[in-house]
């Protein structure tokens, strides 16, 4: 957990000058970029609700963003490689359709 008189498991900050974001689970931390961190964010924030592609595209980079749909993809598979088996929590991917993040134990 972290310290007394942090911003509890979810915290962002700008160390060093550079933009970065951190998760604590437990003890450990892992370190997010900062639309890593805006991402995991909006999911837990919507936890059990499907987002699709296009609605995260546009909440999470914002109404202007012009780059590659797929961008949304590959942010969710590297939140996955951070906290596969360690959080109580995973991302699903529903086929077509979009994602959803389910809490452990509640679905």
């Amino acid at each position: 957990m972290p310290t007394s008189g942090s911003q509890g498991p979810f915290r962002s900050g700008t160390p060093w000058g550079r933009s970065r974001s951190i998760v604590f689970l437990g003890d450990r931390e892992v370190k997010l970029t900062a639309k890593e961190f805006n991402l995991l964010s909006h999911l837990i924030a919507q936890s059990g609700r499907v987002q699709t592609r296009d609605a995260l595209l546009e909440r999470v980079w914002g109404p202007e963003f012009t780059g590659d749909r797929k961008t949304v993809d590959v942010h969710i598979r590297w939140l996955r490689e951070k906290f596969a088996g360690k959080a109580p929590f995973a991302i699903v991917t529903l086929r077509g359709v979009g994602y959803r993040l389910d809490r452990l134990g509640s679905r």
